[in-house]
């Protein structure tokens, strides 16, 4: 009963988007967000990620990066009242990606369900942060859905007008993921 509420909140999501989509842009993050938190509660491994009585959740930020994003993701945050995932508290922190060892010691300090990888990462960063999250355990989300191409784990793409999950499913897996066959059948899987 539970899944399939969730799997209708997904399709009511979808409609929230009247504008449409292009498949490189980023979908707003009043859209991508709550699908993001979502599609999380299908993780069956979030809870031995997390690691605890909390699901942290890094925002990774380039050092010369698009701080509006970044603004108008908090406000996305923010606007979610009671953020919780399977009954733990959602914490999100903000990474500032100086340099390599800048995102990696930030992903040491903690245990982290996930990381949200901010637009403006060139492809090399976007190798590297994947290389991270894989041994640090840590899905790797994009906020812009071309970065599963080069290896993140999950995002929020456009089919036509409306959002549509992206799951990278080798990627997922590396990172420590383990989606529900619910979710994976609502969204677009890459192999």
């Amino acid at each position: 009963m539970m899944r399939i509420h969730m799997a209708k909140t997904f399709v009511m999501a979808a409609f929230l988007v009247t504008a449409p989509l292009q498949a490189s842009a980023v979908i707003p993050f009043d859209v991508q967000v709550p699908l993001v938190l979502k599609a999380l509660t299908y993780d069956r491994n979030l809870k031995s990620r997390a690691g605890g009585d909390q699901v942290r959740i890094a925002i990774i930020v380039p050092a010369k990066g698009n701080h509006a994003a970044v603004e108008e993701l908090m406000t996305s945050l923010n606007n979610i009242p009671g953020r919780t995932l399977n009954g733990m508290p959602v914490v999100f922190k903000e990474v500032v990606a100086d340099d390599d060892s800048a995102v990696e010691q930030g992903l040491r300090d903690g245990t982290w369900a996930a990381a949200y990888v901010m637009p403006g990462f060139s492809r090399a960063d976007i190798v590297k942060l994947r290389k991270i999250c894989e041994t640090r355990r840590v899905l790797a989300v994009a906020a812009s859905v071309e970065d599963l191409e080069h290896g993140l784990a999950f995002g929020i793409g456009a089919q036509g007008s409306k959002p549509q999950i992206v799951i990278n499913l080798p990627a997922s897996k590396a990172c420590g993921s383990d989606f529900d066959l619910a979710l994976l059948q609502l969204s677009k899987v890459m192999q």
